[in-house]
């Protein structure tokens, strides 16, 4: 039975991240469910099951995959939640889109509980250039795999991979890129028509095959990597932690891993907020799990561009934005970076770490060093006019 087009694609290439909306029905039983109540409807006859029965079904499964919206702290809050119940229940290993294949040694050594602190463990992925996001929103399930020691895979690939196969075609890659990524299975008509009508709705960026081919190839790469998880851990449950709109309507990743092995028993759990008007309905998912999403604060930055070379001690500062806190306190071109708040910084991933626990609205007090002159300086937090941005600046 074909399924409906998946209402929310999340699509990138580059630097382009594009999301799209498009309707779809909803379960019976939930359409007149009010409130922020964390219901769960099990989206084939639309009716409300409890956490326990959901998990009992998930645990069967060879594959299960769990939605986000990336910014959501409930989201990640659930998906931690179906990590925990699986363990409960026998053996888990977990594959994360917020992690290239190519940072899986750094990975290991997180899960294995090897010596080292959360900010070396950023660093290490390159976290705040890779994702970009903050990191205390992926912190319960970074935590739950390395006390339960739950093998973590990365299942993305860089995503100047995607830009090169989006202007280029599969052809622009390696031969070692193109084995990571692994056999791409063509979309099929509906989810053609749904990314060429997504196409549509944007300006710039690649024409229409290379936009389509890139998606397919995001899905098959991040498929590809849940797989391996699998052949290696044969007896777990694998999870996988992605956006939203790489599990909705089956279209994604589910396709992809049931073109390269049609064997295996793959679930799918989609969050939405209970007063939305785009719910999931039958065929976007298996389960739907109804939660306010709650969604995380807009990050501080003091508003400077960093070199990210290693040495010499500090961070250097390659350029200060106008109307940051930065400028506002005196920062310039130039000055290296020391301590924040007394606690020294020997790197970039370090650095915004430190900044990212203060608040906006708050201060904070950096020491610097300026032509070869120690200053301390103190920062006031005050929200800039444009919206902040993420990356290798801060």
């Amino acid at each position: 039975m074909r399924k409906p087009i998946p209402r929310a694609l999340r699509l990138a290439v580059g630097v382009t991240a594009l999301l799209v909306a498009i309707s779809g029905p909803v379960p019976a039983a939930s359409q007149g469910e009010k409130g922020g109540g964390q219901s769960i409807f099990r989206l084939a006859d639309g009716k409300r099951v409890p956490f326990s029965s959901m998990m009992d079904d998930l645990s069967g499964a060879d594959i299960v995959l769990v939605g986000e919206e990336h910014d959501s702290h409930a989201n990640h809050r659930a998906q931690q939640q179906v990590i925990a119940a699986l363990l409960g229940r026998g053996l888990v290993a977990v594959g994360m889109e917020s992690f290239p294949s190519t940072r899986q040694d750094a990975l290991d050594a997180w899960w294995r509980g090897r010596n080292e602190t959360f900010p070396d463990f950023l660093d290490r992925v390159d976290w705040f250039r890779v994702w970009g996001l903050s990191p205390a929103l992926y912190r319960p399930i970074l935590a739950t795999v390395r006390m339960n020691r739950v093998p973590l895979y990365g299942i993305n690939v860089p995503r100047s991979w995607i830009d090169v196969v989006a202007r280029k075609g599969l052809e622009g890659l390696d031969r070692d890129q193109r084995r990571r990524i692994g056999p791409v299975a063509p979309p099929p008509p509906a989810y053609r028509k749904a990314l060429r009508e997504s196409l549509a709705s944007h300006h710039g960026g690649p024409g229409e095959k290379g936009f389509i081919q890139a998606q397919i190839t995001w899905d098959a790469a991040m498929a590809g990597g849940l797989l391996k998880a699998k052949r290696e851990h044969p007896r777990a449950v694998v999870v996988g932690i992605v956006g939203k709109g790489h599990v909705e309507g089956g279209y994604g990743i589910p396709r992809q891993v049931r073109t390269r092995n049609g064997d295996l028993k793959v679930r799918t759990v989609l969050p939405f907020a209970p007063e939305a008007e785009d719910r999931p309905g039958k065929g976007d998912a298996d389960y739907a799990w109804a939660m306010a999403p709650e969604r995380a604060s807009d990050p501080v930055q003091i508003g400077v561009v960093l070199d990210t070379a290693k040495g010499g001690g500090g961070v250097a500062i390659q350029r200060v934005k106008e109307g940051y806190p930065a400028e506002k306190a005196g920062l310039q071109a130039g000055d290296r970076i020391l301590a924040v708040d007394g606690s020294k910084t020997s790197d970039a991933t370090r650095l915004i770490y430190a900044i990212r626990q203060h608040q906006w609205g708050g201060c904070l007090r950096l020491r610097i060093r300026r032509k070869g002159a120690m200053h301390t300086l103190t920062v006031v937090l005050e929200r800039p006019q444009e919206t902040p941005s993420s990356g290798q600046s801060e």
